[in-house]
C-alpha cells in the first residue's frame, strides 16, 4: 500500500498490543460477583455392574476448591482414587466454581449395596450427599459363539456384543469389517475399523489407524471417529469408529492388517495382583497396575485379526479410449447458461456427476472437439453426501464462433461398473441454442484496444458526461478472437490520499476512552487491594459476621423458649463487640472488666451478669422478657464504638 511504512506498521502492533493490555486490566479489576453457595453432589455410573467391572464414583464440590470429601467405609466395596477435575466460569460478572472427585468402585462380592452420605467441610458447614444405591452381579463367563474365527463378532439380541475367544481378556482390541472380499485395481472398498476400550481407562489416540504394507491406500472420510459404547459380554467397551474406504494398488491376493496407536494413563502396581477374587479380570498384571499407586503412560497397539482382499486389474477388453479409471456407479446432469447469446459470448457448461466411486479418478465429462467451439480447462468441485456417496461439479467455458450452431453438443463420461464387471457410457442430450449475429465474419467483431488518453478530472466528466478521446468500437484483433475480453479503460473513483487507522479521530478518541478506563480500573484495583489488607476492615467484616450469627442464635433460642441457650448468646455477642473495642480476647473479658470499664447501671453489665448466673443456679425468662432483652442487648452493642 502505497504511504505506508514499517515504522507506521511497528506504530500499529504496538497499539494493537495496547489495547490487549487495556481489555485485560478492565475486565481483571472489574468486580466479581460472589459465587453460588457451596454444595455438594454424588453419582454413580454405572448403577449395576459385575464383580469383575467397576463403576465410576463422582463427588462434584461447588462452591470450594480446597475441601475434599472423606468416604464412608462400605463393608464388601472398595474406592480407588482416579483423580479430580476442576471447572470455573463466569456469567455476566458471576463467579463459579466446582471440583469432582473421581474413584473406581471396586466390589469384592455380588450383593447389593448402600452407599451412606458422603460428607465435606466447607466454611465450617458440613454437607453431604444422598444415598446411593448399587447392585453387584456375578462375573460373567465370556461367550464363544459357535464358528467362532480371527475375521470378527458377531452381534448378539439386545444389543451386546460377543468376542470371539481370548479376546474378552483384552482391555482393547479391534475389529476390522470389509464389504466386499474381492475388488478391482483403484476401487474404494468401504471398509469399518472398530477400536474398543474398557470403560474407566484414560486413552489418548496418537494416530489414525494405519495398515501395514503397500499394497493397499487407506482413505479417511472423517476427521474425527464416531464415539459409542458397547456391552461385550456383559462387560462396557468405549468404541471409536471409523467408515474409511480401502483401495488396491496393484493386482493380487494380499494379507490386510491394520493397526492403531495410543496411549494409556495407568497407576503403578502397589500389591501383587496375582489371584485377586479369582477372577480373569483382576489377574491381568496390566489391569491391576490400573488400580494400584501414582499414574504411569503405556503406550500401547491395537492390531485387527488378519484378513486379505483379491485386487484385480481392469479388464483391457472392451476399454473406451476416454476412459479416465473412474470405478463405480454414476451418473450425469448437464446444463448450459445462457442458451441465447451471440456469437463470440462465452457460455458457462455445468457437468456434474453423483454416485458411488472412487471420485479422485473423476474426470471432466469429454466436450467434442472442434465443430465452431472454442473451449477452455473446466474447473471442479467436490462435495461428501455421506454414506460413501458424493457429488464432483464440473464448469467449463464455452465459446461459439458460428451463428450456424444451433445446439450444444452432447458430452459423455465413461466408468467401470464392478458390480456388473463392464464399462458404462454416459452421454448427455444435445441442449438448443439460439445465437445472434452474421455469421462468422460476426464473431470476429470486438472492441479495439483503447487509444492513449489523459484522464479527465471530476469537473470535466460533470459537463461533457462522457470522457473525451474515448475509443470507438473497430475491428476485433486475433487476441480478441481467442476469447479474451477488452482491459478497463474507466479508472473508476480516485482517492486523494488514504489515511492510517491510527489517525483517524474515532481510533484516537477508542484509545483515549480506553486510557482513561484502564487509570479508573487501576484506581480501583489499588482501593479494592488497601480495602482488603485492611486488619480494621478484616475485623469489622468478622464481627458483623459473628454478631449476625449470635443474633440468629438468640432468635432461635427465644423461639423454642431455652432461657439458658438465649442468655449464653447474649453473653457472647457483649464479649465480641466489646473485645473488638477494646482490642482484647473476647473470651477473655469478664464481668469484672465491664464493671470496671463500663458506665454503672450499664444494661449490658445486667444481661452479662444474668448469663453467669444462669450457668450455675438456673434462670427462667418469659418470651416477652427474652424479646425485650434481645432488643436492649442489639441497641447498646450498636452505641459501643
Amino acid at each position: 500500500m502505497k504511504g505506508w511504512k514499517p515504522d507506521n506498521l511497528k506504530v500499529a502492533s504496538g497499539l494493537l498490543a495496547v489495547l490487549a493490555a487495556l481489555t485485560w486490566c478492565f475486565f481483571c479489576a472489574a468486580p466479581v460477583r460472589a459465587a453460588d453457595a457451596a454444595n455438594i453432589t454424588a453419582s454413580l455410573a454405572p448403577a449395576s455392574f459385575s464383580v469383575d467391572q467397576t463403576a465410576q464414583l463422582t463427588v462434584q464440590v461447588t462452591g470450594s476448591s480446597s475441601a475434599e470429601p472423606g468416604l464412608p467405609e462400605v463393608n464388601g466395596l472398595r474406592f480407588f482414587p482416579h483423580g479430580r477435575s476442576s471447572r470455573m466460569q463466569w456469567v455476566n460478572g458471576s463467579y463459579s466454581s466446582s471440583v469432582s472427585y473421581l474413584y473406581m468402585v471396586q466390589a469384592d462380592r455380588p450383593g447389593t449395596y448402600l452407599i451412606p452420605p458422603i460428607k465435606v467441610t466447607v466454611d465450617g458447614k458440613v454437607l453431604e450427599t444422598a444415598p446411593i444405591t448399587c447392585t453387584v452381579r456375578p462375573a460373567s463367563p465370556a461367550v464363544i459363539p459357535p464358528g467362532a474365527g480371527q475375521s470378527g463378532g458377531v452381534q448378539a439380541p439386545g444389543g451386546q456384543t460377543r468376542l470371539w475367544s481370548g479376546e474378552s481378556e483384552k482391555i482393547g482390541f479391534m475389529r476390522i469389517i470389509l464389504k466386499k472380499k474381492t475388488a478391482y485395481t483403484g476401487e474404494l472398498v468401504p471398509m469399518t475399523i472398530k477400536a474398543y476400550f474398557r470403560q474407566g481407562l484414560q486413552v489418548t489416540i496418537n494416530s489414525e489407524p494405519n495398515i501395514t504394507g503397500e499394497s493397499f491406500v487407506l482413505l479417511h472420510r472423517a476427521v474425527k471417529p464416531q464415539q459409542t459404547e458397547e456391552l461385550v459380554n456383559g462387560i462396557p467397551y468405549s468404541v471409536l469408529t471409523w467408515n474409511d474406504s480401502i483401495s488396491g494398488v496393484k493386482a493380487g491376493k494380499f494379507p490386510l492388517e491394520v493397526d492403531l496407536d495410543a496411549t494409556l494413563l495407568v497407576r503403578q502396581q502397589v500389591r501383587p495382583p496375582a489371584g485377586m477374587f479369582g477372577s480373569p479380570f483382576f489377574g491381568d498384571e496390566f489391569l491391576n497396575n490400573f488400580f494400584g499407586g501414582g499414574y504411569r503412560q503405556k503406550k500401547v497397539k491395537l492390531v485387527g485379526p488378519k484378513q486379505s482382499l483379491t485386487i484385480l486389474d481392469l479388464p483391457a477388453k472392451g476399454r473406451p479410449a476416454n476412459f479416465g479409471g473412474a470405478i463405480g456407479t454414476f451418473s450425469l446432469l448437464v446444463s448450459v447458461k445462457p442458451t441465447t447469446a451471440n456469437v463470440g459470448d462465452p457460455l458457462t457448461l455445468k457437468m456434474v456427476v453423483t454416485g458411488t466411486g472412487n471420485f479422485d479418478r473423476v474426470e471432466p465429462p469429454v466436450f467434442p472437439a472442434g465443430g465452431g467451439w472454442k473451449t477452455y480447462t473446466p474447473s471442479s468441485e467436490f462435495k461428501d453426501l455421506g454414506n460413501g456417496r458424493g457429488r464432483k461439479k464440473f464448469e467449463q467455458a464455452i465459446v461459439p464462433t458460428s451463428s450456424s450452431l444451433q445446439a450444444v453438443p452432447p458430452v459423455s463420461f465413461t466408468y467401470f461398473d464392478p458390480e456388473d464387471r463392464q464399462y458404462v457410457t454416459l452421454k448427455s442430450d444435445a441442449i438448443a441454442l439460439h445465437l445472434q449475429g452474421g455469421g462468422a465474419a460476426a464473431a470476429m467483431a470486438v472492441p479495439a484496444p483503447p487509444q492513449s488518453r489523459p484522464v479527465p478530472s471530476a469537473l470535466e466528466k460533470k459537463k461533457t458526461g462522457a470522457p473525451a478521446g474515448k475509443a470507438t468500437p473497430a475491428a476485433m484483433t486475433p487476441a480478441a478472437a481467442a476469447g479474451l475480453a477488452p482491459l478497463e479503460t474507466d479508472l473508476g473513483v480516485l482517492h486523494r490520499r488514504i489515511i492510517p487507522t491510527y489517525k483517524k479521530p474515532w481510533f484516537i478518541g477508542w484509545i483515549g476512552i480506553s486510557l482513561l478506563l484502564l487509570a479508573v480500573g487501576g484506581f480501583l484495583r489499588l482501593r479494592r487491594q488497601r480495602l482488603l489488607a485492611d486488619p480494621s476492615i478484616l475485623q469489622r467484616k468478622d464481627l458483623d459476621r459473628k454478631l449476625k450469627h449470635h443474633y440468629l442464635e438468640m432468635e432461635q433460642a427465644l423461639a423454642a423458649g431455652d432461657t439458658d441457650r438465649f442468655l449464653q448468646s447474649c453473653r457472647a455477642a457483649i464479649q465480641d463487640r466489646l473485645g473488638l473495642a477494646w482490642q482484647q480476647e473476647a473470651r477473655a473479658i469478664t464481668l469484672a472488666a465491664l464493671q470496671e470499664r463500663l458506665a454503672a447501671g450499664s444494661p449490658l453489665i445486667t444481661v452479662f451478669q444474668q448469663a453467669e448466673h444462669g450457668s450455675y443456679v438456673g434462670i427462667h425468662m418469659d418470651q416477652e422478657e427474652m424479646r425485650s432483652t434481645l432488643n436492649l442487648v442489639r441497641k447498646e452493642l450498636e452505641k459501643v464504638s
